[in-house]
């Protein structure tokens, strides 16, 4: 209901759009139309506390759901917000009638320009980098702080981790597919600008703040393959969580400096089946958690660790949470060791292109960053 809904108000937009340029302002098409789209923009921007509706190529997205195939009347509207140079519009709670008639024929009429215009409920631009007066950036926050749809997420996902290992039980899982909810929902408005999201890297609490990058990458990535929505919800819990054996590796031997001795290189590698044993004891709705954790360690030649001996493939999600994991790693900055750039990462990980990584899904996230 919520999806259809959705698309009746950019259908009844568009429209909106389509007899502003065709009638005369007072012709009762017209405002029949625009008095419908009043009514179902404001019940939705105070449903959503602010209505989102972006545009990217062939496709509108409207709030999380994306719709593509498009009829005539919608290509004619995206068209239109190319020339315009508008890739997201904000409404916000509260829109009047009046101020929504005047966007309206503002986009109509295909002159004035947006120096002019001034709006109180409406925000409208490019995704990044709109400069003029009235048209504003809506791209993401500044690289030196998470994006506001992450805002609070590391303190959570650290309370998560936290509970779950403590308490043997689901106490948090469900703030963790929020998480996950948020941040496919945040990739879809902000039109999967993955590498300013994963920027958010911060120098303590690691394993934290990366467990949320390799969440967001294997997100983005199971989308871009095109699995289907519960799918990709399951994936991003599953690397939400992979890490979660670490909670029970001595802290002092996850910040170590510099290289670990064999001894505590061998307490390391313990870190995957005790997640895996650890969420085996937690309903999290799916076995893929469990899964993931074990194997994420493990290469696509069999190597890595834990030792297994089944010539079974593993599970996509767990090639994909490998592949990020590895990215991730190699992009953020530890007191002992420099980032590398995306093209340096990337360049490396190809040589374990076919022995460490799924061949397939090392190209499809090598298309995804680029």
């Amino acid at each position: 209901m919520t999806k259809d809904t959705l698309f009746l108000v950019v259908s009844d937009f568009a429209l909106a759009i389509q007899s502003a340029s065709a009638y005369p302002e007072n012709h009762p098409r017209v405002q029949e139309i625009l008095v419908r789209l009043h009514r179902r923009v404001q019940s939705e921007a105070k449903r959503l506390r602010g209505l989102n509706i972006g545009f990217f190529r062939d496709h509108v997205v409207v709030d999380e759901f994306p719709f593509v195939g498009l009829n005539p009347t919608l290509t004619r509207l995206i068209e239109r917000m190319r020339e315009k140079g508008i890739e997201k519009i904000l409404f916000s709670e509260g829109i009047t009638f009046g101020e929504l008639k005047r966007f309206v024929y503002f986009l109509a009429a295909g002159t004035g320009s947006p120096s002019e215009q001034i709006w109180e409920s409406i925000i409208y631009g490019r995704i990044e980098g709109a400069e003029s007066i009235g048209v504003v950036s809506l791209g993401l926050a500044a690289a030196s702080r998470p994006s506001e749809f992450l805002a609070g997420a590391e303190d959570v996902l650290k309370s998560v981790l936290t509970s779950m290992v403590a308490e043997r039980k689901r106490s948090g899982v469900e703030e963790g597919r929020d998480i996950v909810s948020s941040i496919m929902k945040g990739l879809r408005q902000e039109g999967m600008l993955i590498d300013r999201l994963i920027r958010m890297q911060g120098h303590d609490d690691y394993t934290v703040t990366h467990s949320l990058n390799v969440c967001i990458l294997v997100v983005a990535q199971a989308s871009h393959i095109g699995l289907p929505e519960n799918r990709v919800r399951e994936a991003g819990l599953a690397a939400l969580l992979h890490d979660i054996g670490k909670e029970l590796i001595p802290p002092g031997l996850l910040t170590k400096r510099g290289q670990l001795n064999v001894d505590e290189f061998d307490l390391m590698k313990k870190h995957p089946a005790a997640g895996a044993k650890l969420l085996r004891k937690i309903d999290c709705g799916t076995e893929l958690p469990m899964i993931v954790a074990f194997e994420h360690h493990i290469k696509y030649n069999r190597t890595g660790y834990p030792k297994v001996h089944t010539g079974e493939p593993l599970h996509v999600a767990s090639y994909m949470t490998q592949i990020a994991d590895v990215y991730d790693a190699m992009r953020t900055y530890r007191s002992y060791q420099s980032a590398f750039t995306v093209e340096q990462a990337l360049s490396i990980m190809n040589g374990g292109r076919g022995t460490e990584f799924e061949p397939r899904l090392f190209d499809s996230f090598v298309e995804l960053l680029s």
